[in-house]
């Protein structure tokens, strides 16, 4: 099966809900040896008809301190 092609968010958010499931991503993510990439399950959408989708921004972090 092929996805279409989308041109704008709102067709690549339809297509992903229509199309993938998380343990697709999963999988495909295991086998790019991408096996750090999920959120921790206790982040989960606020009801259940809904989903959690978008993208991700990484960040390095640390602690500053000055006296």
């Amino acid at each position: 099966m092929m996805i279409k092609k989308w041109s704008n968010d709102d067709e690549l958010f339809a297509t992903v809900q229509k199309e993938l499931f998380t343990c697709v991503v999963g999988d495909v993510m295991d086998k790019l040896n991408l096996v750090h990439q999920f959120l921790p399950p206790q982040i989960r959408p606020l009801r259940q008809n809904m989903i959690v989708i978008g993208r991700a921004m990484p960040v390095l972090s640390v602690d500053v301190f000055e006296e």
